[in-house]
């Protein structure tokens, strides 16, 4: 009886063990033939290398903490995966489009920093239905609209004129305000000119002086001499670094440092670019525009920098934030589009049908960025910018959020 009641439980172990293993294989097979997540690639093009190499990485930088973002709260589901290869444009236009002929097979959709590859690109990606969302400055990337091209941030000329608008609405003097502009002798330096020159007179500001010079130089005496002759309310800095530090140092031993309101370049502002090379002490008072936002002044911006912080050890500042807002707006075209279409039948021209043509009032963190609208006939993007002042070496929002007028219909 014992013998047998000693095999009985030999038998129940031995069945218990089996029950085990058999599960275990179980298990382990579910997981092997559990479905693999599937991973929707885009790119994001930016000057990684050459002359801008600083702000390029620092947008690549915040595009890609975007990426992370995305993936780790589950933007796109728990089966879902958001990939990104980086497109080096060297901000040049052939290069931008030669990286771009090399990944365009590979990507749903792209976005990108304000370089000159962005116009070059624009017939290429209509043609191959590959929507591009750009922290772009030109008009002829968003004007006449596209259903493949998507501006971020308004033109220079747009915002300018907003600047312009806004000033004006609130001078009290019975003269006329008046702008002067040093600007280096380049594309985007014209642009701002031209643009004071264009719209200025009609809105009831005169421009004078303007002083374009190369884009090597170090002298501004001349420059500063017209200032100080003229007397405008506003200067407008369409140069360099380097450039800016060296004008503001000569403008304060000329005595005309204080004597009116310096103005940093519309594509610049109180960025990381800036801030490293002009110090902060020369930059005490100085104004500059805000088109994304700024940690230092904006809560959503804040937010997205202590995330980032405590994610890679780094803050994201204002040219970090653009790469951002490119990615989340692509992610919430990607969110709109998969309502409307499977996964696997998702392309370029779904995803600007079904997502980025429907997104309305869309913000990330608040006021990270100002509420984004797209349609079928609107690629703008952001229609709001704010002007900050550097005061006791903090920024400060100086003019609170204000609209930016369209100028598409004078192009």
């Amino acid at each position: 009886m014992q013998n047998k009641a000693f095999l009985g439980k030999i038998a129940v172990l031995v069945l218990a063990v089996f029950m085990v293993a058999s599960l275990g294989v179980f298990f382990c097979n579910s997981q092997a033939y559990a479905a693999p997540k599937k991973t929707i690639t885009i790119g994001i093009m930016s000057c990684i290398s050459g002359g801008q190499a600083v702000i390029g990485n620092t947008y690549l930088f915040g595009a890609e903490q975007a990426v992370e973002y995305v993936n780790k709260e589950h933007l796109l589901g728990k089966d879902v995966v958001l990939k990104a290869i980086v497109i080096d444009d060297q901000l040049n236009a052939t290069v931008g489009l030669n990286a771009y002929q090399r990944v365009k097979d590979k990507i749903l959709a792209f976005t990108g920093y304000d370089t000159s590859g962005c116009c070059a690109l624009r017939p290429f990606v209509e043609q191959d239905k590959k929507p591009f969302v750009a922290c772009t400055i030109n008009r002829t990337f968003i004007y006449p609209p596209s259903k493949y091209v998507f501006g971020v941030a308004t033109p220079y000329e747009e915002l300018l004129v907003g600047f312009l608008k806004v000033v004006k609405s609130n001078w009290k003097e019975k003269r006329a305000p008046r702008l002067g502009l040093i600007s280096f002798d380049i594309p985007s330096g014209r642009v701002a000119v031209n643009a004071a020159k264009k719209y200025g007179p009609g809105i009831g500001w005169e421009i004078d002086p303007v002083s374009f010079i190369p884009l090597t130089t170090v002298d501004f005496s001349q420059a500063i001499a017209r200032v100080k002759a003229k007397k405008p309310d506003w200067v407008q800095l369409s140069l360099t670094g380097g450039q800016m530090k060296a004008v503001l140092a000569q403008a304060k031993i000329s005595g005309v440092r204080d004597t009116t309101k310096w103005l940093l370049p519309l594509w610049s502002g109180f960025v990381d670019a800036t801030t490293m090379v002009v110090p902060k002490d020369q930059l005490e008072g100085v104004y500059g525009f805000s088109s994304i936002s700024n940690p230092d002044v904006h809560a959503g911006a804040k937010q997205w920098a202590e995330w980032t912080k405590a994610n890679s050890g780094k803050a994201c500042d204002e040219s970090g934030n653009s790469g951002a807002v490119g990615v989340f707006i692509l992610t919430r075209a990607i969110q709109l589009a998969l309502e409307k279409v499977n996964i696997d039948d998702l392309d370029g021209q779904k995803l600007s049908e079904y997502g980025l043509q429907r997104i309305k009032n869309f913000q990330m963190f608040g006021d990270l960025m100002q509420p984004i609208t797209y349609g079928p006939n609107l690629s703008r993007g952001n229609t709001r910018a704010s002007i900050l002042r550097m005061v006791n070496g903090k920024v400060q929002e100086a003019i609170p959020w204000f609209e930016i007028p369209s100028l598409a219909e004078s192009k």
